[in-house]
């Protein structure tokens, strides 16, 4: 069976640490997490991030565990903002030995999409990292999968590869077919949670903290995974931040963890001769 990572999100509670401590002990080898993250209208962290001066613990942890980063987030293009910004934390996490950053779009001024997720792609590139360009209904710039493919064709660059989250693919309009006209070799990873029905919506933030754990909704999961070739790293992203008081984290990690196992045992293998005319 294919490896599953676990993203931070989906374990509440806790930061990078509890996280890689948690993956191991529930017999993951990959993770999901930040090394920089999304300010709340406070001006504090949303996530809790790898600290630089934490550098060598965290790879001493990392090495102890045997665990490997697939994604390190969140690397958006932003108005206003400057993808050179970034550079610390994107070269954080290619010392952590992350596979790939991912970045959303939130700029909608097309020459400068260009222009600045061409500079990302370069600066991955040069720290020999993949850029994961992510599409959600909430960022404007890339809301879709067919934007998401629009914008891979017109960047061009080799390290840029397009990433699909099952939660934003329906909100999105999006369908499975799309995902077969692609390239497999485009596609670089692919996020795991369900959902109660197919509504078109670009206001679902808070449905995408609070997630489905696979097999308690409706997403088509099993036609989904069966979608993407072996080189795309699975990800289970299942976050429950609107929880109670007595929560377990851990428990709700688990559970989504055994699931997706489940899932994935079940889900067809990708066809050899699957390509991007099928």
């Amino acid at each position: 069976m294919r490896n599953l990572a676990l993203h931070q999100i989906s374990l509440a509670q806790g930061g990078p640490d509890a996280l890689v401590r948690f993956a191991a002990k529930a017999g993951l080898k990959k993770v999901c997490l930040f090394t920089t993250s999304p300010l709340t209208e406070a001006g504090e962290e949303m996530f809790p991030v790898v600290a630089a001066a934490d550098k060598k613990d965290f790879q001493s942890l990392l090495s102890d565990n045997q665990m490997s980063i697939i994604n390190a987030e969140y690397f958006p293009v932003m108005p206003g903002l400057d993808v050179t910004q970034y550079e610390a934390a994107l070269e954080l996490a290619a010392e952590l030995g992350a596979k790939r950053a991912v970045t959303h779009i939130a700029e909608t001024d097309n020459t400068r999409i260009a222009d600045q997720l061409g500079k990302l792609c370069e600066m991955g590139r040069d720290l020999g990292i993949e850029i994961g360009l992510e599409f959600t209904g909430f960022a404007k710039g890339c809301d879709s999968l067919e934007r998401a493919v629009k914008l891979h064709r017109a960047v061009n660059e080799p390290n840029l590869k397009i990433a699909i989250d099952a939660l934003h693919l329906f909100r999105t309009g999006g369908t499975l077919e799309q995902i077969k006209a692609i390239d497999p070799l485009d596609i670089c990873y692919a996020q795991i949670c369900d959902g109660p029905d197919f509504r078109q919506s670009d206001s679902y933030g808070e449905e995408a903290m609070n997630r489905m754990i696979p097999g308690e909704g409706i997403f088509p999961l099993r036609d989904f995974l069966a979608l993407f070739a072996e080189h795309v790293d699975l990800d289970i992203e299942v976050p429950h931040y609107n929880h109670a008081p007595d929560f377990d984290a851990e428990d709700w990690a688990c559970q989504a963890i055994a699931a997706s196992k489940a899932l994935l045992s079940s889900a067809l293998p990708f066809p050899s001769n699957h390509n991007k005319d099928n």
